[in-house]
């Protein structure tokens, strides 16, 4: 039976996450309109005219301005970039015509900052981009006061982030993309060149490819040997990328930007550094270059806070850029020579390159501190290979945190101008290609593959082998059809027998084969918690395993991620099918939910203080219950709150479907029934129907005026009012947070809800969300009988937190006994949605702390006014929790446990995974459920094959004077 037509119209999708921002303007015409204004002469603009100081604009007409307090001549806008400007993509900018200080200032012009800058980047990287033509068109952009303006907004920037350490990646970035002066950074125009040539001249890809893997001194005279032979409208261009890459490896432009520097900050003690540095840079051996340009990137920011004149900044600035591309020229040759250089000349080399990472920005202070310790910790003649192998595995996160760094200050702005140009989508790559990180990355995976070698172990990515890369984020064993996203995973139609490379790990993503990660996330995010509790494979993939992936798109491939950490894909083929039979789930494996415990007749509306753990499956979810326990132990930590139980949520379906038709109870453990009886295209359409037909009679129902009294009864009682109060309202199911199951973030919450008819509305949602095709899915991987879900919800007062996340109470990233992991952001609902949250491991008997992962999502989540959510900017402290903050933490994971115990699926005490937030430093309990892992994932025999080598290296030494084998 199906439900009234009318109904299918009232149905709207409640997987859309509440808090999401906005998504810009878009019209299929804007990207048509930005090819056009690459071939157009004119670009963006229509004509030129004299902007007076007055406000006047006049024709262009020598001297137009001089009544009227001077001005600058530039073009006009076309009624095309006005319209996307007004969408929101800020393109066609003068720099000169820029007001400084509210693009500085206000948090609107930090938005179009930054697009000023990635158009800056298109500008250099597309061939001049939308100005392609413009170039030509005489009036448009006049150089002098272009200059002028780059130089007056990067002393703003300079001084606007002299307070804010993060800013000062963005600070460097700013002056590598906006000319400022008459020299440029040669680096940048060898990629730029390169890439174009390769676009346009087939016969040059091998050439092209080698320039960006590992350029180096010598590829100047590969450039005129293969000019030789090149088709010959491309000579010119191939004769200026030469010389580019000879002024890359000259020093003279270093030595005179040393000088001025040393100059201008001659009362400092850096300066004596600065003078002595060129004697160095001249004569001395690729590695003592590598070493003074690294120490002396380090020394000029931190100089920065004692800068006061403009003059100082750009000086520091301009030199600070010359000694980046000393780096990698260093480094470049460098590489050249690492067959005969020892590990502990290459740990020397990381250590050079992890504080010139520090030095240009892309590194934090505490970052590189935390390199520092684990390469301290490999100081003697010998080290253990076990503690070797922790160790470069430790600083194998380096590059993914400079990813981060970018990722924080253009992430937002790569984006939404993604919209109108693909191109910009290389620019955070281009930036990693171009830096220290990339001869890090190169050294750094020479020493893991060497140190997996001495263990027995490697990663094997199809027909490459690699040291690092790849991170284990989950374990497990699965076959599938790989695929590659190009949005987020939400967008996609994505399909439980897949494997998936996503660019990020996606709150609404579905149950899959197995994940392929490019961007970190975090390791607590509900989705982690998920695919762990149900072992999915999970990897962390960096961007330049990117194209060996794609290369096996669309093809069917196995995934075998070992709980030691190795990571295998392969061609699926007939060898793989006895092993991947033992991964299969079992039939006892399933979930059946406990009926005889249920108490479907009690409707009363509960306080958190009248539940107890014993009623998790009778009254109400787990969600509801254990609170309720954890308000007796913590009761000045956990928040009151009201429970609508399985009852009412039951009572509520006894209505009928349609009028003088069986109840919607029945009516949907008839389509069940139904459904069990279909297989494959025709299952899937008719449970989406389904889905979506319960879904739209949820949201068009009304819950009763006998309801409605009840609860407005409740919220007296427990708030005080009936009217004035916000409201975190929350799922809780029968089928949730179980022995064997955990259900993390699969049903809706409806965060800070304002008014007493929105409160009914966002109840319904959280009914409804029970059947989103996605929850759906996810249970049913575990459950049986899945027409038996029961939800309560949970009421709880919204907590304006200053900054909220998970700990679980064991060792998420290496399974060392004694140690807890924290993912904690700013804002509410932190880490749960897997941003780039703060991550830490916090050793309960010492106090120790190791960071995993600093914070790098630039937006978090506040509470309106109005009900809702709201984003804003994160502050300016990269640091999320405080001394204080770990403290509490600290012991909270040392007590819970004791006063609390919950059960695993064998009965044995569980780790707990806690959600919390702190509230004017006081912290606040939301949750506490067991952290559940699969057993058949870290149980199964071939996965821990993969890992023999590992025990069978136990104890093993390494000579650190020792040359690895290549």
């Amino acid at each position: 039976m199906s439900l009234p037509a009318f109904l299918l119209l009232l149905f709207v999708p409640l997987t859309v996450n509440a808090a999401e921002p906005a998504a810009p303007t878009e019209n299929p015409e804007f990207s048509q309109w930005i090819k056009a204004f690459k071939t157009s002469p004119k670009g963006p603009f229509k004509r030129i005219r004299w902007y007076c100081k007055d406000g006047s604009i006049l024709p262009p007409v020598a001297g137009a301005c001089a009544g009227h307090g001077g001005g600058i001549q530039h073009g006009e806008w076309n009624e095309q970039t006005r319209v996307l400007r007004d969408a929101g993509f800020y393109v066609g900018n003068v720099l000169a015509a820029l007001d400084i200080n509210e693009l500085v200032a206000s948090a609107s012009g930090h938005v179009q900052l930054r697009q000023v800058l990635l158009e800056r980047y298109l500008m250099a990287a597309d061939d001049g981009w939308i100005f392609r033509g413009a170039r030509y068109y005489r009036g448009a952009l006049q150089v002098e006061d272009e200059v002028a303006a780059a130089r007056r907004l990067l002393t703003a920037l300079a001084r606007a982030g002299q307070t804010r350490q993060r800013d000062f990646l963005l600070l460097r970035v700013a002056a590598k993309l906006l000319v400022h002066n008459e020299a440029d950074t040669d680096i940048a125009r060898v990629r730029h060149l390169s890439t174009r040539l390769g676009e346009q001249d087939p016969g040059f890809e091998k050439l092209r490819n080698k320039l960006h893997a590992q350029p180096d001194a010598a590829d100047a005279e590969r450039i005129r040997q293969y000019l030789q032979n090149a088709p010959r409208r491309f000579r010119p261009d191939y004769e200026r990328l030469a010389a580019a890459i000879d002024n890359a490896y000259r020093h003279e432009l270093l030595e005179a930007r040393l000088a001025a520097v040393a100059q201008s900050l001659s009362d400092r003690p850096v300066a004596g550094a600065l003078r002595r540095a060129n004697a160095v840079f001249n004569q001395a051996t690729p590695s003592v270059r590598l070493q003074t340009a690294a120490r002396l990137l380090r020394l000029l920011r931190e100089e920065t806070g004692h800068l006061s004149t403009s003059g100082q900044w750009l000086d520091l600035l301009d030199a600070s850029l010359a000694l980046e591309q000393q780096v990698f020229t260093a480094g470049s040759e460098l590489r050249t020579q690492l067959g005969a250089m020892s590990r502990r000349q290459r740990l020397d080399s990381l250590g050079h390159l992890a504080m010139a990472m520090y030095g240009t920005g892309e590194l934090s202070q505490r970052q590189w501190q935390e390199m520092r310790s684990a390469l301290e910790g490999m100081a003697a003649d010998e080290v253990g290979l076990a503690e070797l192998r922790q160790n470069l595995r430790y600083l194998a996160r380096a590059p993914q945190w400079v990813e981060g760094g970018y990722q924080f200050h253009f992430s937002l702005a790569v984006q939404r101008l993604a919209v109108i140009e693909t191109k910009v989508k290389h620019f955070i790559p281009d930036q990693l290609r171009s830096g220290p990180v990339l001869h890090y990355s190169a050294i750094l995976d020479g020493l893991l593959i060497d140190a997996d070698r001495l263990a027995g172990l490697a990663h094997r990515i199809f027909n490459t082998t690699t040291g690092s890369g790849v991170r284990m984020l989950n374990p497990g064993l699965a076959r599938g059809l790989l695929r590659i996203a190009d949005t987020t995973g939400a967008q996609l139609p994505l399909l439980e027998d897949g494997i998936y490379v996503l660019p990020e790990t996606t709150a609404e993503l579905p149950p899959v084969a197995g994940i392929l990660t490019l961007g970190e996330g975090n390791a607590l995010s509900h989705v982690q918690i998920l695919a762990r509790n149900l072992g999915i494979p999970n990897v962390l993939i960096q961007q330049h395993l990117l194209p060996v992936l794609q290369a096996q798109a669309n093809r069917n491939i196995v995934m075998a991620v070992s709980p030691g950490g190795r990571v295998v894909l392969a061609e699926d083929g007939p060898q793989w099918q006895a092993i991947l039979g033992e991964s299969r789930p079992a039939a006892d494996d399933k979930l059946v939910p406990e009926l005889s415990r249920l108490d479907l007749s009690f409707t009363a509306l509960l306080s958190l203080d009248q539940l107890r753990a014993r009623d998790a499956g009778r009254l109400a979810g787990p969600k509801a219950a254990n609170l309720g326990e954890l308000r007796q132990h913590f009761p000045e930590n956990v928040p009151a709150g009201i429970v609508l139980p399985f009852g009412v949520f039951h009572a509520f379906l006894q209505q009928p479907v349609s009028e003088g038709q069986q109840s919607a109870f029945n009516w949907i453990q008839n389509r069940y029934r139904q459904l069990r009886s279909l297989s494959g295209v025709e299952l899937e359409r008719e449970r989406d129907i389904f889905l979506q037909q319960v879904q739209a009679w949820i949201m068009a129902q009304e819950p009763g005026g006998e309801f409605r009294r009840q609860l407005r009864a409740a919220l007296r009682q427990q708030l005080g009012s009936d009217t004035d109060f916000t409201l975190f309202v929350r799922s809780d199911t029968n089928m949730e947070d179980l022995p064997g199951f955990s259900g993390a973030g699969l049903n809706r919450t409806v965060p800070n809800v304002k008014g007493f008819e929105e409160l009914l509305t966002a109840i319904k949602q959280v009914w409804a969300s029970a059947f989103t095709k996605r929850a759906f899915a996810w249970r049913q991987q575990r459950m049986l009988q899945p027409e038996h879900i029961y939800v309560s919800v949970l009421l709880m007062p919204s907590v304006a937190v200053e900054k909220s996340g998970v700990m679980v109470t064991t060792d998420a990233s290496n399974n060392e006994p004694g140690w807890v992991t924290i993912a904690v952001s700013e804002g509410v609902g932190g880490a749960v949605q897997g941003e780039a949250a703060e991550e830490l491991r916090l050793h309960l008997a010492s106090g120790d702390v190791q960071l995993l992962a600093e914070a790098t999502a630039p937006l978090r989540r506040v509470l309106s006014d109005s009900g809702g959510v709201s984003y804003v900017p994160v502050s300016a402290n990269p640091q999320v929790l405080s001394k204080d903050n770990l403290q509490r933490l600290r012991e909270l994971a040392e007590t819970l446990p004791a006063r609390y115990p919950m059960p695993d699926a064998a009965g044995e005490p569980a780790a707990l995974d806690i959600e919390f937030g702190f509230h004017d430093d006081q912290l606040v309990l939301f949750q506490a459920r067991p952290y559940l892992a699969n057993r058949r994932a870290r149980q199964n025999r071939y996965l821990h094959a993969l890992d023999s080598g590992l025990r069978a290296t136990a104890g093993q030494q390494v000579r650190l004077d020792g040359i690895p084998r290549e």
